[in-house]
């Protein structure tokens, strides 16, 4: 029956078995196997050309970066010296708390961390970032400056569980006479971002310092120093292991000024509670002696980070401490004007050495009378050149001025530098102002006024000057005509180098005969030395000493007079006080010019100030600090009265109506 069977079997497989490769489902599928196995070799082989060949530079340093990295080194600053080699700028070692973003794993948990450990609250944490996005994971991300020795400890004893923390050694500035030169030196800032994007690449980086103020910004470039680098191993958590290469970087270049600290310290002591600013210049070279603004600030606050209450206190002060009112505040000169009105005058030959008005202690012009401030004795009579600046004779000058007209008398307000920037070496200098004719027409549609001329012949009027433009215009006349151009910088010293001499300061003439010049020289002297002058308070023992005192108006007489004594006019409606000095007459050295906002008189309130700081350059003891009524300091300045220890006393009730 089997065999029966067998070759029914056999027809349906088609007389002959297939083998499995002759199937053609088999087959189509095996090619398609084939295939793909095929095309994953191609990928895998054209992957690895690509990786090896075309990448393979690129992520064989990325490789490298893991295990070697280039730490970058910031720049020291350059130290800042006084004229006596004495140490005003200093950089000293501070810690920095940082983050390296590609070694940090879990941006929670080490925001937790370094909150718990040393108060860095997560949303300062996501601010810092947030600015430093776009730089390279592998710079440190700078989260806060001037750690203590109880941040650091914390820090060091828990650094293995914060990975990507860094703790840096930086140098921060540190100002050594902060009040007394906060004005002159400055105080730095972090770079932002603007200032970046100009700044050299290879010169400063995100975190660096930079100069906000005073030289710390005009000579940067020479402050700054030159970056370095360091070629360190770091492991896994990002922690260095060892150095491989290092390039020190560069302190900055040393600046030794022509300040001297001892003159400074005398002028703030002498304008201890009062408001304005004193300049002294070398007549001789131009070189700046002293610079004091009051009232002053503390640079330190900008280094070891202020908050905002304190700047908001500072920004907001009605006195504004940060404006320095010895190159950019503007005042009336006042009577030190008349030095340029007698100059203009012989120059001129609107007057000469004979020339004699007569002072009633007023003269009429137009609808009015213009007063002399001697009114009240009668005038100074019969008055000469000498004796109107030794006594500050209003009606000669009046006169004066009136033979010469406005324009000569700016001419000559230009040639004594006024008017016009004095190119000191400091930004926000402020050119004061020079009138005439062409710019009352522009600035209010109007031409000059004779009447005018009067006002401006005495210094009052629309001339403004800084007390920098006072001092370089007596220099001037000390110096018999020479316009200097002031210096601060005396020498740059490079690292490991010798001292630098700065180049020699501009020098124009005033175009005045010499004879005239010592005319009005000698006028000043008299002012200080000889009876009925208006500054004898300005005497130094075994010192001649000329000098000129000024008091312009801030209010109109009438309404200064409306409130009685002149013990009881509020600050802000004082006269400014001013005075100008030069010493020793025969052989000049210094050259002072003072103002003080609201002071009341030259002689009696600026004078004393002057005379401080020439007592210090001469080595003459100091003589006594002046006091002042509370009337003539500023309300936030004044003292605050003394509280009563006794207990109080029950007052009795008044009855409506009655006086207090």
């Amino acid at each position: 029956m089997s065999l029966a069977h067998a070759p029914k079997a056999a027809s349906l497989s088609g007389g002959r078995g297939l083998e499995p490769a002759e199937n053609p489902l088999v087959r189509h599928a095996l090619t398609a196997a084939a295939v793909v196995v095929a095309l994953a070799f191609v990928i895998l082989l054209g992957r690895l050309w690509y990786l090896q060949l075309l990448r393979g530079e690129h992520f064989r340093k990325l490789s490298e970066t893991n295990r070697i990295r280039l730490v970058d080194l910031p720049p020291s600053r350059g130290l800042i010296f006084d004229a006596e080699g004495r140490l005003l700028a200093d950089n000293r070692p501070a810690f920095t708390l940082a983050v390296v973003p590609e070694d940090v794993s879990d941006w929670k948990q080490l925001a937790v961390r370094l909150n718990n450990l040393v108060g860095f609250s997560p949303e300062e944490l996501k601010k810092a970032r947030r600015a430093a996005r776009g730089a390279p994971p592998f710079k440190p991300i700078v989260l806060r400056s001037h750690l203590d020795r109880h941040q650091l400890a914390l820090l060091e004893t828990f650094r293995y569980e914060l990975p990507g923390v860094k703790v840096l050694v930086r140098y921060q500035r540190a100002y050594l006479a902060p009040k007394v030169t906060s004005h002159v030196i400055g105080y730095l800032g972090e770079i932002n971002k603007r200032e970046l994007q100009r700044a050299s690449r290879a010169k400063y980086r995100m975190g660096d310092w930079v100069g906000r103020y005073g030289l710390e910004q005009s000579r940067e470039s020479v402050l700054h120093g030159r970056r370095g680098a360091r070629q360190v191993e770091v492991d896994a958590m990002g922690r260095e292991i060892k150095v491989l290469k290092e390039a020190p970087a560069s302190r900055g270049a040393d600046l030794t000024l022509s300040i001297d600290l001892d003159l400074q310290r005398a002028a703030a002591r002498a304008m201890a509670g009062r408001v304005g600013a004193v300049a002294a210049i070398d007549p001789r070279n131009g070189q700046v002696l002293a610079l004091y603004s009051s009232p002053a600030f503390d640079p330190n606050d900008f280094i070891t980070g202020m908050t905002q209450k304190q700047w908001k206190h500072l920004v907001k002060n009605p006195l504004h401490p940060l404006k320095d009112r010895a190159i950019s505040g503007m005042y009336p000169p006042g009577s030190t004007y008349k030095i340029i009105t007698s100059a203009a005058g012989l120059a001129e030959k609107a007057i000469n050495l004979s020339t004699r008005f007569f002072c009633a202690g007023q003269i009429p012009f137009g609808r009015r009378y213009y007063k002399c401030w001697a009114i009240k004795k009668g005038g100074h009579g019969h008055t000469d050149l000498h004796k109107a600046i030794r006594e500050s004779c209003d009606v000669f000058f009046y006169k004066t001025g009136l033979r010469l007209g406005v324009e000569r008398l700016a001419k000559w307000a230009r040639a004594f530098g006024l008017g016009r920037p004095t190119g000191i070496s400091l930004p926000h200098e402020s050119p004061g102002l020079v009138p005439d004719n062409a710019w009352k027409k522009k600035r209010f549609k109007e031409p000059w006024q004779d009447g005018e001329t009067l006002s401006l012949s005495i210094g009052q009027s629309f001339t403004l000057v800084t007390p920098l433009q006072l001092a370089r215009m007596t220099a001037a006349v000390a110096n018999g005509g020479r316009l200097l151009t002031p210096t601060l910088v005396k020498a740059v010293t490079p690292p490991g180098g010798d001292p630098v001499p700065e180049a020699e300061p501009v020098t124009t003439r005033v175009p005045i005969k010499a004879e005239y010049m010592q005319v009005v020289a000698k006028g000043l002297e008299a002012v200080v030395n000889e009876p009925h002058g208006t500054a004898r308070r300005a005497r130094l023992p075994g010192i001649t000493v000329g000098g000129k005192t000024g008091t312009a108006q801030v209010v109109s007489l009438k309404f200064e007079k409306s409130f009685g004594k002149e013990s009881k006019v509020p600050w802000k409606y004082r006269s400014h006080a001013l005075f100008v000095a030069f010493a020793p007459v025969e052989d000049p050295s210094i050259a002072v010019g003072v103002v003080v906002e609201h002071g009341g008189h030259g002689g009696s309130d600026a004078a004393p100030v002057a005379t401080a700081v020439m007592r210090s350059w001469f080595g003459l003891p100091p003589g006594p600090v002046p006091t002042f009524p509370p009337q003539a300091l500023p309300p936030s300045l004044r003292p605050e009265p003394e509280k009563s220890q006794d207990k109080p006393k029950d007052k009795a009730k008044k009855k409506p109506g009655a006086g207090a």
